[in-house]
């Protein structure tokens, strides 16, 4: 990461004092570092203030503008602690943030006033704009001892207007007096001239960067020189006799000096190798100023433990968003599930599950995203969904992530481009009913809310596409719903297809009980626009064994089940399904796999005997601040906070859509959102699907909402259109609801200030 010039403050100022006297605004490790993690003293516990958190077991962590083990090199290396302060549960005080306390081995720093990083970030499309980083940030010096270059930690307290305040930790490698530069292992590649079995000097390069990252390659904490512009083709996985390295300090890929990202492209010679992965064999990788063919490349994977991130990097695969075009240049969509996987197309999901990718200043075009672990200052031109799939998304933070698509891509659910038609006739219901030639592989389905059916040719070509109720492949049959006999013709061709959203945090592939829930997550500055922009927080979960039963006294509870032994982790959350409490969940604390028993954070309303139960979800400890959705499509799709989530604060946000964008959705009698806060947001709606409202401690205040009901305390409803003026920044009507006392946060998702008088939401473009 190049180093960060010092904030620029619209109105305010960031300042900070020493506790050892050194430079202001410049936090120094200690005397007694060692340049050792952790040698320079013990940074203090987090306060316990008896105000009350969260939840009484609140762990959120929030994150930095940097990615764990990165090298500091030079003094001026801006970093700022992202998140926000503990909010009290059961208090209509807000627990505004007065000061943060930086801590990096042995010295602290308070900062009192808030700061914007100015730093510019390349937009989409090619505008640099600054970044407008919120929170409290401090610049990394030399030691004040002997030791100027080591291994540290640095540790943020973020501290509320009541006293509370959550710790959050950041691995570093300092290198500021570049005295590590000497003993770090050096090696270069050059495609051209390299040779793998070379010794990677400069003058005897090695081919290839999988050379470097292994056993055999660069070494712990290397650097790795890309010598020359050019094509970087990483057709093989493994190397003979070489293994994976479980390096401690991360290895850096950087071209050599003045070269471009654009200039030096990490690629394959076709994207349908026999293994369409390319597979990192390093624990800790950073790669600085490159681009990623994602179009030859559409699968990075790793070993668990790998993290790997892009600084000023590109990411692109522009031509393959919505999957190949037939001779007419029509897109045909992308097929992932249906025929010999061989026939699957395969599309850049970036990164693969498994692994921990952090992607800062970079321009990320054209992909889907699954299982990142940290965002930051990341632009996408079109991308599907910005966090989807996934084992489990622990200790994410994104801070500037900008997702434009212009239209839902198409999952087609058969294997030909079209299917024709044969026999058009009607049903009772008064849907159509499509009798094919050839299913092409498509499976039986039912009715589902993103299922579609579109006409490619015939007089019916171009219209809207229509809802798909069944497909009946013996029958080869698939009815649409109304109706469209009239135009729709015996030769015609259609294509059946599942959208694929613009849907943020929908989890899947979770295959263990581990990978379940999303933990740990601060949302700043994002924006995503589209057809289906939403917030749409669902995900995947593991059963319990057939049959699962469970016996509670008061929060004591046993689990039996004669299918076999369940593994139930803290923070795991139990539905009840059956008997008089049935739909109510409650949080696991702790649980004995040898004995089936444990402890739940909270009782059930009432004790409970041999009642059947099983895993729900879980996402807790969310924080989203100062970001946008918009929705710019017309179909009634929901963006959902699904049951089991707990922990939830959202401040100086604007779900714009037309219709919904953000909703509850609320099926079970003591279902319920445990302990949700809303802060000065603007909603186009916010409402449940049943008659009841979620419980546990909901609290909406300042927060405007449109079209909807009233939610909660001070707040209000209106029945009104949304206006947007010049560049297409949302106009607040006469009578809109101000925020009334100071916001949360004193700028808006683009750097801008913002005060009393400013439209809540601070929406704009």
């Amino acid at each position: 990461m190049s180093s960060l010039v010092p904030a620029a403050c619209s109105g305010a100022a960031s300042t900070a004092h020493s506790a050892t006297g050194g430079k202001p605004g410049v936090l120094r490790p200690g005397r007694a570092w060692k340049g050792v993690a952790g040698s320079g003293g013990t940074a203090p516990a987090q306060s316990d203030v008896p105000l009350g958190t969260l939840v009484p077991d609140e762990r959120f962590t929030g994150g930095f503008s940097a990615a764990p083990g990165q090298w500091v090199h030079g003094e001026g290396i801006r970093i700022t602690a992202l998140g926000l302060p503990p909010q009290p549960a059961d208090s209509s005080e807000i627990n505004y943030f007065k000061e943060a306390v930086f801590y990096l081995e042995g010295n602290t720093v308070t900062v009192t006033e808030w700061s914007v990083n100015q730093t510019p970030v390349r937009l989409y499309d090619g505008r640099m704009v600054p970044q407008g980083s919120i929170g409290f940030s401090v610049e990394i010096g030399a030691g004040e001892g002997a030791v100027t270059a080591g291994d540290a930690i640095l540790y943020c307290y973020l501290r509320g207007e009541h006293g509370l305040e959550r710790r959050i930790e950041l691995p570093l490698v300092i290198n500021v007096d570049r005295s590590l530069d000497a003993e770090r292992p050096t090696r270069f590649v050059d495609p051209i001239a390299g040779d793998d079995g070379a010794a990677g000097t400069k003058s005897a390069p090695w081919k290839t960067i999988g050379r470097g990252l292994c056993d055999r390659g660069v070494g712990d904490g290397g650097l790795l020189i890309l010598a020359r512009p050019g094509r970087y083709v990483e057709d093989r996985n493994s190397l003979p006799g070489t293994r994976r390295i479980e390096n401690v300090r991360a290895i850096e890929v950087k071209p050599a000096e003045g070269l471009r990202a654009d200039q030096v492209m990490v690629t394959r010679t076709h994207r349908y190798l026999p293994d369409a992965r390319w597979i990192i064999n390093a624990r800790r990788v950073h790669f600085h100023a490159v681009t990623i063919d994602l179009s030859k490349i559409p699968r990075i994977m790793g070993a668990r433990t790998t993290q790997v991130g892009f600084f000023g990097c590109q990411l692109l695969d522009r031509g393959r968003m919505y999957g190949d075009k037939d001779a007419t240049g029509r897109s045909m969509g992308l097929n992932i599930s249906n025929g010999d996987p061989r026939q699957w197309d395969i599309f850049p999901i970036f990164p693969y599950a498994g692994m921990g990718f952090y992607l800062l200043e970079t321009l990320f075009d054209a992909a889907a995203t699954i299982g990142p672990r940290l965002f930051r200052n990341v632009t996408a031109k079109l991308t599907t969904d910005s966090l989807q799939g996934g084992s489990g998304y622990d200790d994410v933070v994104i801070d500037g992530y900008d997702a434009v698509i212009g239209e839902p891509a198409s999952l087609r659910l058969h294997l030909p481009a079209t299917l024709t038609v044969d026999t058009v006739a009607r049903d009772g219901q008064g849907n159509t009913v499509i009798t094919v030639r050839d299913m092409g592989g498509m499976a039986a389905l039912k009715k589902e809310w993103d299922l579609q059916v579109r006409v490619e040719s015939g007089a019916a070509a171009g219209g809207k596409p229509r809802a798909l109720v069944l497909s009946d492949p013996p029958a080869r049959r698939i009815v649409v719903e109304g109706s469209m006999a009239a135009p729709l013709k015996p030769g015609d061709e259609i294509m059946c297809y599942r959208i694929w959203h613009v849907d943020f945090m929908q989890q899947g592939g979770v295959v263990r009980p581990g990978q379940r829930g999303m933990h740990n997550l601060t949302i700043f500055r994002y924006r995503a626009e589209g057809p289906t922009a939403q917030l749409f927080l669902t995900q995947g979960w593991v059963a319990l064994q057939p049959g699962t039963v469970i016996t509670a006294t008061g929060t004591a509870f046993r689990v039996s089940s004669a299918a076999g032994q369940n593994e139930i982790l803290p923070d795991d959350l139990l539905q009840l399904q059956g008997g008089p409490q049935s739909g109510e969940y409650r949080i696991v604390k702790s649980f004995d796999m040898a004995s089936g028993s444990g402890v739940l954070l909270d009782p059930f309303s009432a004790d409970q005997a041999n009642v059947p139960i099983a895993r729900s979800k879980a996402v807790t400890d969310f924080v989203m601040a100062l970001s946008i959705l918009r929705k710019t499509g017309s179909t009634p799709e929901m963006g959902q906070f699904q049951h089991g989530h707990r922990n939830f604060l959202l401040a100086q946000n604007s779900f714009l859509s037309q219709p919904l964008c953000l909703s509850f959705r609320n099926k079970f009698p003591g279902h319920g959102h445990r302990n949700h806060v809303q802060l000065f947001n603007l909603c186009s709606r916010i409402d449940s699907d049943t008659g009841e409202l979620p419980r546990w401690g909901l609290r909406i205040e300042h927060a405007h909402v449109l079209r909807g009901s009233v939610r909660g305390k001070f707040g209000r409803a209106r029945d009104a259109q949304l206006q947007f003026g010049q560049e297409e920044r949302y106009q607040p009507f006469s009578g809109q609801l101000r925020m009334g006392r100071k916001p949360l946060i004193p700028f808006d998702s683009f750097g801008n200030p913002v005060d009393a008088e400013s439209p809540v939401g601070a929406v704009a473009r």
